[in-house]
């Protein structure tokens, strides 16, 4: 369902205790703002395992996206496989969180204008997260546990499974082997993105290269 164009578990559960995590300060604000991203994702995330903390929030991208600390709990909670002892390599899925905070995305009911015409069960949710998981598990002599263990979770009020699935498989390799700057100009790139309309195939620049995602039909 996509052309990709070379140009150059649902989870919901209650916050968990943890301790809050310290993030990686990022700020990347592009002059405009980030309102044209906001039509497509809330936030890119990054979640790291931290020896004191456990499953620990690394990045936010945006960093100024106001989620709340169950919702940050859930995220950390959710973005490591149930039992990852067995999973080496690259492991992909998704899940659904219950929104907790009234956070300040576009892929909520600010746009719902983008979707008119969209079959209910694909419109925005303005009481859900969908999170969208790219987990990397390798063993790495330098760490003193001896694993290397991300994820990249990409972060949507929007439920377009296929969509994100696909671009979380792209976004989250580049990360891995070229780090934040790779993450900071998928965000930007998305920025300049169309808004999503019911039945339009867009064509989206990303990280050097064309994605053509067909759209949720309208009605």
């Amino acid at each position: 369902f996509f052309v990709w164009l070379n140009m150059a578990a649902e989870g919901g559960t209650d916050a968990l205790p943890s301790q809050e995590p310290q993030l990686r300060p990022v700020d990347i604000t592009p002059s405009g703002g980030w309102d044209t991203f906001y039509h497509w994702l809330c936030c890119v995330c990054v979640v790291t395992f931290d020896l004191e903390l456990g499953q620990a929030l690394e990045t936010v991208l945006p960093a100024d996206y106001a989620l709340s600390d169950a919702e940050k709990a859930n995220i950390c909670y959710l973005a490591f496989p149930d039992s990852n002892s067995g999973c080496m390599g690259d492991t992909q899925y998704h899940f659904r969180i219950r929104s907790s905070g009234t956070g300040m995305g576009g892929t909520g009911v600010r746009h719902t204008r983008d979707h008119y015409g969209a079959p209910a069960v694909l419109l925005p949710d303005s009481g859900h997260y969908y999170g969208f998981v790219y987990f990397r598990q390798s063993k790495d002599a330098d760490i003193k546990r001896g694993y290397f263990q991300k994820s990249v979770v990409l972060v949507s009020r929007l439920p377009y499974i296929n969509l994100f699935t696909y671009l979380v498989q792209k976004i989250a390799p580049e990360y891995f082997s070229s780090g934040l700057p790779s993450l900071e100009a998928a965000c930007y790139n998305m920025n300049q993105w169309p808004h999503p309309h019911p039945g339009e195939i867009l064509q989206l620049p990303l990280l050097g290269f064309i994605v053509q995602p067909p759209l949720p039909p309208s009605l």
